[in-house]
């Protein structure tokens, strides 16, 4: 049974991906947990308290449930790296990447915010760069700067992501990855 906290994590996570910190009013998340204000305040001082809260451990937990196969790999690690690229249930094009939506709205104007996005993509490229690193030490990529590469698959994937959301067409997505995809591929040589 999900208890109060986690509610409040996943209500507010939700209406923030949904809506935007500032489009996310606290009475509208407290209505989504089904909890009452006094119940969050026994969780959280407030409600950017609790946003940061539900970022960051939602966040952590996409990318634990996306990239941690990573480690159990000693074979196929890249065409399983490209089969989870390329599944379009595992992202939400309507309302974009959640990383980039709370970047581009909240960390100009407030730096706990911002200090938590710039941790969350490093560990989003840190996560990138493991796979290729795994890659290269079982032979399937040739040795490169996978700290650069992984830049370039990050930083790749988001504008996909914005490109299927401005347009409403994920084949959008699916062309910008297939041509990452082609590119990482002459790296493996």
């Amino acid at each position: 049974m999900e208890n109060t906290r986690d509610k409040l994590i996943d209500a507010t996570f939700d209406e923030i991906y949904s809506h935007g910190y500032q489009g996310a009013p606290l009475t509208d998340i407290l209505k989504k947990a089904g909890v009452h204000k006094g119940s969050m305040y026994h969780f959280f001082k407030n409600k950017k308290e609790m946003a940061l809260a539900a970022i960051g451990e939602k966040m952590f937990e996409k990318f634990n449930e996306r990239y941690s196969y990573v480690e159990s790999y000693q074979i196929g690690i890249l065409d399983e790296f490209y089969k989870r690229l390329r599944d379009l249930t595992a992202r939400d094009f309507k309302r974009g990447c959640p990383i980039a939506n709370i970047v581009q709205e909240m960390s100009n104007i407030d730096e706990d915010f911002n200090v938590l996005m710039k941790s969350i993509y490093e560990v989003f490229r840190e996560n990138v760069k493991s796979i290729l690193d795994k890659a290269i030490e079982i032979k399937e990529l040739k040795p490169c700067d996978t700290t650069k590469l992984a830049l370039f698959i990050t930083s790749t994937l988001e504008g996909a992501i914005l490109s299927a959301k401005a347009t409403g067409d994920e084949q959008d997505y699916l062309d910008v990855i297939d041509e990452m995809i082609d590119y990482i591929q002459m790296k493996r040589g």
